[in-house]
């Protein structure tokens, strides 16, 4: 996977890394003006932001043409993962009007081809944000409810791929006390207390 971080000297496709870098500084500014990340994180941006977002592409099944970040915010993960391979096509899901706004100048800063909704998910049915290979959703909200939200695109054939820090196994006990959930866990790249949940079928318990 073409990410590494300049920080530590990391090798990377620089046209990719160029980008990354631009799309860093462009949060870092914004962020003067408004909360996207929080301010005790900006100085290790690319490890606890960057970084933490690009792992999931690895965990994107073979074939997948699209995408859908749910609750994007600022863009993590969703224009991470697009400009690392831009073949994808990337559907953005935010309600924030500042920080929707703020994905489509990045779009235009970085020449990148989003498609972006300021809308709640629940309020896309039946439009392409719902039909996705693959579906993100980083620091939104507990997994059991991820799964109310989500169960549909889900047991349609998407797979829910969900970064969950250091409650993740509450959170993955909570869900199953309310869903059956067929699930792998895979180890962060960037937090030894963090695993990512990868879901490809839920089925509501009985």
């Amino acid at each position: 996977m073409p990410f590494l971080n300049p920080s530590k000297n990391f090798s990377v496709a620089s046209e990719t890394n160029i980008q990354l870098s631009k799309y860093s500084s462009l949060v870092l500014l914004a962020n003067k003006e408004m909360n996207l990340i929080a301010k005790s994180t900006e100085a290790s941006i690319w490890e606890r932001h960057i970084h933490d977002s690009a792992q999931l592409l690895k965990l994107f099944p073979e074939g997948a043409k699209s995408f859908c970040d749910v609750g994007s915010g600022a863009g993590f993960p969703g224009i991470v993962l697009k400009i690392l391979d831009q073949s994808l096509n990337c559907f953005l899901v935010e309600p924030s009007k500042k920080k929707a706004d703020f994905m489509k100048r990045t779009a235009s800063s970085l020449d990148l081809t989003l498609n972006i909704a300021q809308k709640m998910y629940e309020d896309l049915e039946n439009t392409p944000f719902c039909s996705t290979d693959v579906i993100t959703a980083r620091a939104l909200m507990p997994l059991s409810r991820l799964l109310d939200l989500l169960s549909g695109p889900i047991n349609n054939g998407a797979i829910g791929i969900f970064p969950k820090g250091r409650s993740w196994e509450k959170e993955l006990t909570e869900a199953q006390k309310k869903w059956e959930i067929k699930h792998t866990s895979f180890p962060s790249e960037t937090s030894t207390e963090s695993r990512i949940i990868v879901i490809e079928e839920v089925k509501r318990n009985d």
